[in-house]
Order: C-alpha cells, then structure tokens, then sequence
C-alpha cells in the first residue's frame, strides 16, 4: 500500500545491490548454452561465455540459484563475504561452472543526475506500451503454437527471436541480443548493435526512480505473427460468396464428410451452406506433394478418402509424424495465422480431397478454426505440448474467468523486466482456453450485443414450433426454466425463432472440455453423455442427459472455457441457440428484471434508508412469488419467518374469530407485511389473502439479518404504531376477540404505513371446495377380515405383554448407520396423536417447541442442505376399533446414503407387521452384497428377505397374517441419484419446487388387482380376481369371499397365492443444484389426492414455508378430505417429507436436518 512504500533511493540500492558474475570456467558446457541466476524473486538470463560479466541484482541477499536450461539441474548457494570464487556443480553428470562475483564497479548514478532514461525503465516503458496496445494473451498464444510447430531445439532462443519480429513490426523499436545475453534490450530502430551494447554497461540507471510513461502511441492496426502486408493488401473487403458447381452426389458426400471434421461442428446452415458451395473437389495420385514445408498457403484441404503422410524435417532428415486420414483436414495453420506451411504434406496413396480457398476460410471458417484445439497443417499437437486444464462440473468456470482476468490485471500493471521476471521454478498457468475473445468474469462485450442487433429468424414448421415449446415449458430439466421462466412471451418467442435442429451422430462430441463455447442446446431426440477430465485421471462420466435437458450455458453465461465434454450415445438431434442471440435474448432479458426490480425497491418508503449497493444486493437475493385470488400468503398459526413485499395487486390482513375471519387491514403495491414474525419467529396470528392475481416480493431470516440489518431497529421503532390496528380490531370482531388476539395481530404484521380511516368490519366466509371424489370403502374388506371387537381387543392386549412384538430389535440394528429413526407401537392411541419415536444417533436431539430435531453433516454432491419432515398420526376406524396406528417408517443414513421408507399396516395385525419390516427392511438391503453397486438387485434382495423374515417372525409368535399386511415404499438417494422401490398403495412423489419449474417429476402407481399383468400373475397362481362393485376390484380365495384384498402386492397376506413382494424400480438423477423434493406416504395421503394435485399443493407452500408446515398441510388437507367423503372414518396418514437444496443454510455447517413429533401420552 502507499503507507509502505519507500521511495529513498539509497534504500532501494541497499536491497536491490547490483553484483557482476563473470564465467572463469565454463568446463564442458559449450559456448552459447543457456544459464539463469535466481536471487528469490529475480531472475537473469544468460547465454556461456568464458570472461564475459553478467549484471545481477539481489546477490548477497538472497541465496543463488544456477539453472541450465539446455540441461538438467540446477545448484544453490550462499555468497559469502570476502569469498568472490565458487564451483558450481550442476546436474547429474558433475557438469562444475566456475564463477566470479564481485561488485558492479562504478556503476553507481545519483537519482539526480537525469541521465537519460535507463535501460530498466526503457523496457519497462515498452512493455506497458505493449500491452495496452496489443492482445497479448493472443500473441502468446500463436507463439506457443509455433513454437510447437517448429519444435527448436533452443525453445528459449526460438521465442526471443518471435518476439523480437513482432516488437518491431509493432512499436517500431527492435529487441537486439547483447553478447552475452538473452534478455532483449531496446534500442531505437536504426540503432546500432553497439550503441546498444555500450548503453548496456550504463545500468547503473536500474537504481534510479522510475519516470512517468509517455503517452502511448495511437493505436495502428496489430501485426499478427508474420502477417500479411499492411495497406492495400491487407485491407478487409466484402467476401462475395464463391459457387462452384456440384452434382447432388457430390454434394451428399461433401456433407457426410464436413460432419465428421472438428472445423465445421458448430456452423449455422447458412455458413455451412457457403462452404459446400465454395468447396472444389480434387483428386490426387499417390506421391503426389500437395504441401512443400516453408512454402506459402493459399489453400486448406477436407479429406474423404485416401491416406496423407505429414512429413517435417528434423536433423536434416524429413520424418512422418502424422498419417492424416478420412475427416480430418490439412494446410488451416498456414490460413490462420498467415505464417509458412509448417510441414510437407504427401499423398501415400490416391485422394479424394476438398478444396478451400483463403478467402472463404478467412470470411467464414476463421473463427471456428481459432476455437479448435491447437493442431498444425491436419495433425494434433505432441501431448503436453498444450492442453486446457480441468475445470470442475458446473461449479469452477466463473472462478477460472476470475482467475483469468486477475492475471491480465496484474500484468497491466507491473514494471516488469528481465532482471524482473518471475522465477521460472514457480508452475506456469497454462491458458484455460484457445484464442479469440477474451475471458470476461460474467459477461462480456461481444459482437451482436447492441440495441440494433436483429435476432435470427429460423424457419420452421408449425409442428416443430410447437414441438419446441413444449419441450422447453415441461423439461425436466431445471436450468431451462431458470433461464426461459421469467422471459416475456415476445422474448420467448424470439427465441423460438432464433433455434435451429443440428444433427449429432452416435459418439460425436457437441462440447469439448476446454473448447470456448459459441451454443447452447437443448435435446430434442437421443441420450448424451456428460464426462468430466480432472488433472491427469480418465474422463468421468457424471450424468447422462435425455430429451428436454440442456447443456452448454455456463460458458456462454461466464465467457469460459466448456467444463465438461458431452459425447452422443446415440444419433441425436438438439436444437441449438447461437451466443449472441443468447445472450442478447436470455441474459438481456434478466439484466432488465434486474433493473426493474431495483427501480421497485427504489420505489418503496420501507427501502428508502438503503443506499444503491444495497438495493441492488436486496434485489439479487429477493425471491418472487405469484398468488391468485383469495389465495394465502400467510395463514394464521403458521411457523415461518419470511417477510413480503406486495409488488404488484392487492391484499387484505384478516384474523379469525367465532364469527369468521375479520378484515383489519388491506394492502397495495408497495407495501409490506410480515415482518414482525420475521424478527420474532412467532406463529402467525392472522392471515392475509390475495385480491385478484398479486405478486410479492419475500425475504427469509437469515438474508434480512445479512443484507438488511440496518432496516431492523427501524421496524422495530414502528412496532408501537401497530397500536392503530388494536381498536379497528376490536370493532370489528366485537367482544368476541379477548385482547391476546389482539397482541396476536400485532404480531400479524400489519404493516406500519397504515391508513388511518376506519377500516370496513367484513366477515370472510370461505366455503369448502365440494370435490365428488369416488371413495373405495376398504374398511368393508377390513372389517371382514377382523375378529370381533372384544376378541380383537384382547388380542391386541396380549400382544403388547409381549416385548417381542413391540419393542425394536437388537438383531436389526444396521452398525454402520450415523441416524437410525423408525416408529413404534404404543396401546391407547387416539385419533390424530403422534406417533412414538424410537431414533438411535449420535447426534444430539434439540427441541424446538412440540417437535425433536436433528442436524448433521453427510456426504453429498449437492449444493445445499438437505431438509426432512415426518408426520405419522392415527386415524379413526371406529369408535371400537383397538388397533393401534398401522402405518411406520424409517429414517436412516448411512455413509453417502439416506434411505427412507413409509409401511402402511392393513389387517387385524397391520400394525406389528409395519413394526417389523421398518426394522428389517433397511437391515437388509444394507447387508446386500448389492447395496451401493446395483440398487435394483439390492431393492428386490431386501424385500424379499423381509418377507421370508416376516412369516418366520409371525410363525414363532402365532401371529396370523393371512389377511393382515402391509404396503411398503423405500426410497434412496446416493449422492444425487434416488432410487425408487414399492409394493401396493404407499405412493412416492417426487417433485420439483423450483418456483419457475414446479412440477411433478414422477409418482409410483398402486399395484391393483385388475391390472393386466397383475389379474394374470393372480389367476395362474390360483386365486379369484372379481369387481364387487364398479371399478373395484378384490382378491379372493377360490369360492369364498376371504380375503377381499385390493392390492395385488404386499408384505404379508399370505392366505391368498400369486401376492408378490417383488418390488418395482425406478430411478432418477438429479443434477447438484436441481430443487427436488418427495413425498413418501401411506395411502392416508393418497386416497383423495393424486400426485399431480399433491405437487400442485405442496410445492409453493414447501417454497414459502419450509418442510415442517408443508407436512402439517398435506397431512390436514388429506384428513379434511377424508371428513368430508367418509364422515368419521379417517385412515392412518403417515408422510415423510425430503426437501433437497433447502434454501436455508443449516447452523454449524451441517447439511442434514431432519423434523419429528413425539407421541405425548394424553394427560390423565
């Protein structure tokens, strides 16, 4: 920083002593071998040559470093005082230096005596020059590919040499090489070699203070590495397309060819259609030379047939170093880069080739060619010689793109010469992606993005339109609804037009890891496989990607380089949007939401305090979210601890009483409420609903707390005009609201800029939705099944004496699980009480209310937390009825994997049968020799096992499970893929709750008897499959009505043959920052809602109110339901609730936090 710097002259000459080291014996290294000297952060360059003085810096401070850079080794060591002669041994060969040190005599200057700018300063000035008026980094680039091309022997030598041409055909001043030397000095063009050498040993100057640059020069066209004349000759005219004529067979097998070569992959049909007219087809005999090395180009060559030898002269003799084949093309380098032809290119035998001329590839091709990996004249470079470096799935390429312009800032601004260069010892950064435009950090400035860019019309047919649309707005994939979801309709639209179909053949790589990208796509038709190269380990297949998902946006969103490569499995088809019109169309699109939600905040007196860089963080992290009319924002009683802003429409703040809810407050846009529930985290005690479609604005806790802490000692000084509301309250509701309801709506957030005339009393009555929903009355199959009640009731009685049946079992316990959660049996149960807990952990429980939570950290791929919430309550069958609650479940996690499960109990033993299979089921799927390699083996093994486990158990305890049973639903998830494995009614759902991709996923089907392949499975094996009434149909024995079973696959129920307990299987991938959730529950869940209905009711509230309230609401709808269809009769309802990518960060760097409610035994 400037309050460290030192600007004495005398200082700086202490810490940076100018030594000379001379060669007195150079030994067996011959004259001109390259050497460099290292004092810490300095690095000279020299070429052997006996006597010859070498000025150095930084000796006697620092301890020196020998190199030899045409061998290898290397030799530290101290100078010493009073010692001037050292042996220096380097390498393995006992090759010995021997130098001389001494202090630079007379070479010392005043910082006052202005002699002239130093020769330190002279290359500093010419470097800054340089780099601001040159594209370095491409610069660099093209050397290191010549350099590749060449392969010199002195690869040190070779690059001074380029640099030196392109100094001086750019700044007009030349680099020379002092004898002696390898860093370039400067002289003035025309200078002469020993003006230069004389000023060489004037370097005293190093040590004086730097003067300011001199402007630098106006800026001329740049001299690419041996370009083309300037002038007339170098002048961009318009490209007139060329159009050689073409019979259709020619034009088939060009087209057939040019889909195989990596430089016409991603061209639009309209450049692909004026190369196919420029192309010319050539044959040529065997020994035929196309290509003379040295020669200059003016063509480029596609093969379709026949064999090339790529021939290069190396120690005088020409050697084949490449066979170049059908697909591949030859001769681009020279186009290019305008350099030479780098090798001879011959014709083993006889050719079918492609012709194209520079003037097409120039107007065309140019752009493409500079994206390809480096090649020369049709061939590969040698391995090492460049390769981009892995970059981590998804998640590391905005980091590389920092990275990137970091490094060009810093190389902006140094003083750099050679004395202070870098230490060569230090890892080079290879470049993260070819030539061409530059890497910006989140966007970028390229061509087509300004307000009179037109987008692309592509036409189509109203089918293929259609057919788009639809795969857009229903993909299972997230990030099209995150990048498409919030574009107008006539942004969309545009892009509809701006697609087009490009083909993709079995095993062709659309992306290349590394590659610059210039599309992104979306499947229309075939799988693709996505692999991931890190460091020197093999490509890794992470995902595979069908119809409806996308790929490719990252590196358009960040301007780097493609972090994954996609290969096709199959013949494919994508369809496929260019980076302008993406950009333009996509990211446009969200910049000006962006703006307009900064322009709304601005707008709203609550943010009035904030400053812009505020507003504009509050803007980013605010989430959106649509109601319709009479739709809840907040309900009363809820737990939550958002607070909302009301952007567009209008609400009203109702409280519920006895003679309904009261209105006490409206809104408009603007406004906001909720945001003493947002300070307090108490219950809601009021509710606000929708007028109309409304939109809001919400903000949860903990970004409040980070972003908006200055605004919280403002809500909480306004807390006191709530007091307006209490006495609009009391009007309304009368006596019949005590004041606690009062308090209750203070903290309801209604919101301080309150309108002081008198609020309107209006009672809301909100009638029930009258849904005819056909009820299938299984507790007639039930209740014919059971025992009487007396008898039943002593039975049930017996069995909790016995702790066999009832209390969990040492044999099942799974070792290697961190969380081990599952229900149990407790007598005397009543409707809607919890379910009793038995959970074995060595996490801690915390409390937090009525409910046991716990949190811990697992192995994941996911980005953020995973949240879960389990509701397990009895139902009512009858007033008489002794059983306790049927269903179960099982939590477990073990290693990288949590397994969840849902037991739905049926039968007179119903509820020990669920007992037992929650306890065997994980056991044994985890003792599978499957378990964690083929989970669909591993699934069925478990559930098999169960079964024979089962019947043992109950044959040893005399339990009778020919009619009693249970459904049964497991769920996996191993790292980010989930597995799915069910028998009978207990569903699982799973969703998405993404706001602009709510959806459901998949939800498994109930394995009913009158299924076809179900009926015949039943029928061969002997047992009776009949409709007792319209569209129910039950299992029975042969003649008699017994059973009456109404699922075909279940744990249990052995009385009737042909019940199988083999699961079915299911399995999804998500992608790490996919916003998934499920829902495993008992038919209680499922005998009124439908998995679509489940989706659509669950996945705003999960949004907006998290796991804990999204299972108390589907719980109490379903038991409504159940109210409203069967009166009194209700079914158990269990749900386990799995919300992945939670939004909420968990406290302790945990990942996992999972919800319950233990049974409270009533109160006598």
């Amino acid at each position: 920083s400037e309050s460290k710097w030192q600007p004495p002259v005398r200082q700086c000459r202490e810490q940076h002593r100018r030594m000379e080291v001379t060669i007195v014996d150079s030994g067996d290294l011959p004259e001109g071998t390259i050497i460099s000297f290292h004092t810490g952060t300095v690095r000279r360059h020299a070429q052997v040559q006996n006597g010859k003085a070498i000025g150095v810096t930084g000796i006697g401070t620092e301890p020196v470093r020998v190199d030899l850079m045409a061998e290898i080794g290397s030799h530290t060591f101290d100078v010493k005082e009073g010692q001037d002669v050292y042996e220096v041994p380097i390498g393995k060969e006992e090759t010995s230096l021997k130098l001389q040190i001494r202090g630079a005599a007379g070479k010392e200057e005043s910082a006052e005596s202005g002699r002239g700018v130093s020769r330190k300063l002279q290359t500093a000035l010419m470097m800054r020059s340089y780099l601001d008026n040159h594209d370095v980094l491409r610069q660099m680039q093209e050397l290191l590919q010549e350099m590749v091309v060449s392969q010199p022997e002195d690869p040190v030598e070779f690059m001074i040499k380029r640099l030196e041409m392109v100094c001086k055909d750019s700044q007009g001043a030349d680099y020379d090489l002092i004898e002696g030397e390898v860093a370039g000095t400067v002289k003035k063009a025309g200078e002469t070699k020993e003006a230069a050498a004389d000023s060489d040993s004037d370097d005293g100057a190093d040590d004086g203070p730097d003067e300011p640059p001199p402007p630098p020069p106006q800026r001329k066209q740049r001299q690419s590495v041996s370009a083309e004349a300037y002038g007339a000759f170098n002048e961009r005219k318009a490209y007139v397309p060329k159009v050689i004529a073409k019979d259709e067979a020619q034009i088939a097998r060009l087209q057939e060819v040019l889909q195989t070569c990596w430089m016409f992959k991603h061209h639009t049909p309209e450049n692909m259609k004026i190369i196919l007219d420029a192309m010319q087809e050539k044959q040529v005999e065997g020994g035929t030379r196309l290509i003379q090395e040295g020669d200059e180009g003016e063509v480029m060559w596609v093969i379709e047939d026949g064999e090339l030898d790529c021939i290069k002269v190396i120690q005088g003799e020409e050697k084949v170093v490449k066979t170049c084949k059908r697909g591949d093309v030859f001769g681009e380098l020279a186009l290019l880069y305008n350099c030479k032809r780098a090798a001879s290119v011959v014709a083993s035998r006889a050719c079918i080739l492609w012709e194209l001329d520079r003037e097409t590839f120039k107007a065309i091709c140019y752009e493409a060619a500079q994206k390809a990996p480096p090649e020369y004249e049709g061939f590969s470079a040698p391995a090492g010689s460049e390769a981009a470096p892995a970059v981590s799935f998804s998640e590391a390429a905005p980091a590389v793109a920092v990275a990137a312009a970091d490094e060009e800032a810093k190389a902006d601004d140094s003083d750099a010469s050679d004395d202070d260069a870098p230490d060569e010892s230090a890892p080079v950064k290879k470049p993260v992606r070819p030539p061409g435009r530059r890497t910006g950090v989140s966007a970028e400035a390229s061509k087509g993005d300004a307000d009179d860019w037109v987008p692309p019309v592509y036409e189509k047919t109203p089918e293929e339109r259609a057919s788009l649309s639809n795969i857009i707005k229903s993909s299972r994939d997230s990030k099209i609804h995150m990048l498409f979801g919030t574009v107008t309709q006539d942004t969309f639209e545009k892009i509809l037009d701006a697609m087009f179909i490009k083909k993709i053949a079995k095993g062709e790589n659309v992306i290349q890891q590394g590659d610059e990208g210039d599309y992104f796509y979306i499947v229309k038709k075939g799988d693709f496989d996505i692999f991931v190269k890190k460091g020197d380990d093999p490509p890794k297949k992470v995902f595979q990607c069908g119809p409806g998902f996308a790929f490719g946006e990252m590196a358009l969103l960040y301007t780097c380089p493609r972090s994954a490569t996609i290969t096709a499995h199959d013949d494919s088809e994508v369809w496929s949007l260019d980076r302008t019109a993406f950009r333009n169309l996509v990211v446009r699109s969200s910049e000006a939401q962006f703006k307009e939600s900064c322009k709304f905040l601005n707008s709203c007196d609550i943010f009035a305090t904030l400053t812009q860089d505020q507003i504009c963080s509050l803007a980013e992290v605010l989430e959106e979210e649509e109601f319709d009319d009479d739709e809840a924002i907040v309900e009363q009683g809820e737990k939550d601890d958002k607070m909302f802003i009301l952007r567009t429409g209008q609400a009203v703040a109702c409280i519920a009483g006895e003679k309904g809810e009261i209105e006490v407050k409206q809104y408009s846009k603007g406004e906001y409420f909720g945001e003493i529930a947002l300070l307090s985290g108490q219950p809601r005690k009021a509710s606000v609903y929708a007028v109309g479609k409304a939109v809001c604005f919400y903000i949860t806790r903990p970004t409040f707390k980070r972003i908006l802490g200055p605004l919280q000692s403002f809500l909480e000084g306004n807390m006191d005009k709530y007091a307006k509301y209490q006495d609009a309250m009391k009007e309304a509701a009368g006596e019949q609201l005590d004041e606690e309801n009062h308090d209750g709506h203070e903290d309801e957030d209604v919101h301080s800029a309150a309108k002081t005339e008198k609020k309107q009393k209006v009672v809301r009555k909100r009638e029930k939705k009258q849904e005819e929903i056909k009820v299938e009355k299984k507790v007639v199959s039930e209740a014919g099944s059971e025992a009487p009640p007396e008898t039943l009731a002593d039975k049930v009685a017996q069995d909790f004496k016995n702790p066999a049946l009832v209390t969990p079992s040492d044999d099942h316990v799974v070792s290697d699980a961190h969380m081990m959660m599952f229900g149990g049996v407790v007598p005397g149960q009543k409707f809607t009480m919890d379910k009793h807990i038995h959970c074995r952990s060595g996490f801690e429980k915390q409390q937090k209310g009525e409910e046991d939570y716990y949190t811990w950290t697992g192995t994941t791929k996911l980005k953020q937390p995973t949240d879960i919430a389990v509701l397990c309550q009895k139902g009512q069958k009858s007033a008489s009825d002794p059983t306790p609650n049927q269903d179960n479940f099982f939590i477990h996690h073990v290693g990288a994997i949590t397994m969840y499960g849902v037991c739905d109990g049926h039968g007179p033993f119903g509820h020990l049968v669920s007992f037992r299979l929650v306890q065997t089921l994980p056991f044994y799927l985890t003792k599978s020799e499957h378990f964690g390699k083929n989970w669909e083996e591993a699934l069925k093994e478990a559930f098999q096992k169960a079964q024979e486990d089962l019947e043992e158990f109950c044959k040893l305890h005399t339990i009778n499970i020919e009619a009693s049973g249970a459904a049964g639903s497991v769920l996996v998830l191993e790292e980010q893929t989930v597995h799915i494995a069910f028998i009978g009614d207990a569903r699982v759902m799973l969703g998405s709750w993404n706001r602009r991709d709510s959806r459901m996923i998949f939800c498994t089907k109930d394995h009913k008897p009158e299924l076809p392949e179900e009926k015949a499975r039943l029928e061969a094996e002997g047992s009776e499959v009949r409709e007792v009434d319209e569209g129910s149909w039950r299992i029975y024995l042969k003649g008699s009505n017994f059973p009456g079973l109404t699922m075909s696959r279940a744990f249990g129920d052995t009385a009737c043959a042909g019940i199988s307990r083999v699961p079915e299987y299911h399995k999804f991938l998500m992608q790490p920052n996919d916003q998934w959730y499920a829902i495993v529950a008992s038919d209680g869940i499922w005998e009124f809602i439908e998995g679509e209905d489940c989706c659509n009711m669950t996945s705003k509230k999960l949004r907006l109110k998290g796991t804990r309230e999204t299972v108390e609401f589907i719980t109490s709808a379903s038991r409504k339901r159940w109210a409203h269809v069967c009166g009194d009769y209700c079914d158990d309802i269990t749900a386990v609730l799995i919300q992945w990518n939670a939004p909420t960060p968990l406290e302790g760097g945990n990942n996992h936090c999972l919800t319950v409610r233990q049974f409270q035994p009533p109160s006598s």
